[in-house]
């Protein structure tokens, strides 16, 4: 019997070898096939009883990791939507924001603007005090500026969540969908810290020593990221009962906020006091020596 090239390109099965060293052959034959089973059952496995993750202790590094699983590109996403109105869906909150909150954008942004701001103050300090050759740097301007800032993205985001978890009535929508009623503490905080963003050039601007233009620049800044912040909140803030008042809220503490940093940081003063007082100090000295000399003539 002659042999063709397709009997030598296929697949023959052979018995004997099955049944003389059967045990050895399975073992070597399905050895692949129950190694990648064991590691897909314990990559099945891993998530659901490695309960070291989930247990960690508030006091390591495994328990924040969780914080900062984002990539440039969600980061980038979420700095542009914090400062484009409308630009976000209905259902940014839930989809994007509370199934990964991150504080990996917050923190570089709280940082990066407060040193922009002290940086940037120091600058229209100088600015204003041109021909001072006794203007030295303010270093309390950097614990200012970070101060105000923790303050507002700490404390602003918790009293948000505390009242609208006060506030917020049940629906039927909400029990059906098995959404949750308010947001959560860390989304809150995720999403004021990417709506300071904006200030950052903004801080850089207001070193123009234009009192118009500086007010232009605090209107604009807080109306867009102020216009942005509501649009990400408007689902859970439809929920509470004072719906109306927790806009206003966000909105005038959004805007006392950039009002704050221009005119502390940056607004020069419109009248000066001081060189309005020497000549007439000096005028009163010339008076009371020429009346001196007059009399000892």
């Amino acid at each position: 019997m002659e042999t063709t090239a397709d009997d030598l390109l296929s697949f023959k099965e052979f018995p004997l070898i099955q049944e003389t060293s059967g045990t050895s052959a399975q073992i070597n034959i399905n050895s692949p096939q129950r190694t990648l089973g064991s590691i897909d059952r314990q990559d099945e496995d891993t998530p659901n009883g490695d309960t070291s993750a989930k247990s960690s202790s508030i006091f390591s590094f495994e328990y924040y990791q969780k914080f900062f699983d984002v990539d440039t590109m969600i980061v980038v996403d979420r700095i542009a939507t914090s400062m484009i109105p409308k630009r976000a869906p209905s259902n940014y909150l839930q989809l994007k924001i509370a199934t990964n909150p991150d504080l990996y954008g917050p923190v570089w942004i709280v940082l990066t603007l407060i040193f922009a701001i002290a940086i940037s103050g120091n600058m229209a300090s100088y600015l204003q005090n041109t021909g001072d050759h006794h203007w030295r740097y303010n270093f309390h301007l950097v614990s200012y500026s970070a101060t105000a800032i923790l303050l507002y993205t700490l404390v602003v985001p918790c009293a948000l969540w505390a009242f609208l978890k006060w506030s917020t009535r049940p629906t039927e929508l909400d029990d059906e969908e098995d959404e949750p009623l308010t947001p959560s503490l860390l989304s809150l905080v995720c999403i004021y810290g990417y709506s300071l963003a904006i200030y950052i050039p903004v801080s850089v601007l207001w070193t123009i020593q234009v009192s118009l233009f500086q007010w232009l620049l605090v209107i604009t800044g807080a109306f867009l990221s102020g216009f942005a912040l509501l649009t990400i909140l408007m689902p859970a803030i439809k929920k509470s009962k004072y719906s109306l008042f927790v806009v206003l809220a966000i909105e005038v503490a959004h805007f006392a906020l950039a009002a704050g940093f221009m005119l502390y940081f940056f607004h020069a003063p419109d009248s000066v006091v001081g060189p309005v007082e020497e000549p007439v100090h000096k005028a009163v000295t010339s008076v009371v020596v020429n009346t001196t000399v007059h009399k000892s003539s």
